[in-house]
């Protein structure tokens, strides 16, 4: 009898062991799927961080390298410009450095330009002019002075390159130049007289010219600016009247407007 009890017992606590075991598997698997979806979830969250930062970084130095410009830096982004103003013509024959600075020989009768030029790039444009100007009466030209009522219309077209001296002073506000090329001139007949105070009648003038000279920039703002030139022409003496075909002097003082302009560095 007493046997059979122990059999009994051991044999009911085994059974006891194996329902809790068994339990304790259920719970286990039921559990389980849901660490797995939290797991899951937690790994979609970061990843959707990961890509929102990596936007955001994108963004942001997007937006940085837009701003970061160099100082004083200017970004021809309009090719054309136009451009207008005064002019004087010295045809005096005997210009001095000192007459550069006065009105002597200057003639400034109805003196007008227009241009329009080509920003090939930053170095470098080409361009033509369109000049009016009148001799005027009591001036010298080539040693002969011209008579009252007897003022020749002067006109020239010129075709030019120029070369943009930008990096000289750092500061591209101001943009000296060199500049080239080549035009035509056409004066009117008139009377002079001269040294000896005989009256000379000189013929109309046709001729070609090469020019060289220098001039500069001044820039407003970013379109606008201001332009100053001092131009050498050289006549070819080739066909009718060369005596009259004469070396001269152009200056001009005018405005320029730049087509398109969006950033000034």
């Amino acid at each position: 009898m007493t046997k059979i009890k122990l059999y009994a017992s051991t044999a009911l606590v085994v059974l006891c062991f194996s329902m809790l075991q068994a339990q304790n598997e259920l719970f286990v698997s039921q559990d389980l799927p849901a660490d797995n979806e939290a797991l899951l979830v937690a790994n979609n969250t970061h990843s959707i961080v990961v890509q929102d930062l990596a936007t955001a970084a994108d963004a942001t130095h997007s937006v940085v390298a837009k701003s970061v410009q160099t100082p004083g830096e200017l970004n021809y982004s309009g090719k054309w410009m136009i451009g207008a103003g005064i002019n004087m013509v010295e045809d005096s024959g005997n210009q001095q450095f000192g007459d550069f600075f006065t009105l002597k020989h200057k003639n400034w009768g109805n003196p007008f330009y227009i241009n329009t030029e080509y920003l090939y790039n930053s170095h470098f444009s080409l361009g033509a002019t369109l000049l009016f100007n009148k001799y005027q009466s009591g001036k010298t030209i080539q040693g002969l002075i011209i008579q009252d009522a007897s003022e020749p219309n002067y006109f020239a077209v010129d075709f030019a390159a120029k070369l943009f001296l930008r990096e000289i002073l750092s500061n591209y506000k101001f943009t000296p130049y060199v500049t080239a090329g080549t035009g035509y001139r056409n004066v009117g007949n008139y009377q002079a007289k001269s040294e000896a105070g005989n009256l000379v009648e000189v013929p109309k003038i046709q001729d070609i010219t090469l020019n060289v000279g220098a001039g500069a920039y001044y820039w407003i703002d970013r379109s606008w600016g201001i332009n100053f030139s001092y131009i050498g022409k050289f006549a070819m003496k080739a066909g009718a009247n060369k005596d009259s075909k004469t070396n001269h002097l152009v200056s001009s003082l005018g405005v320029f407007y730049r087509f398109n302009n969006k950033n000034f560095k």
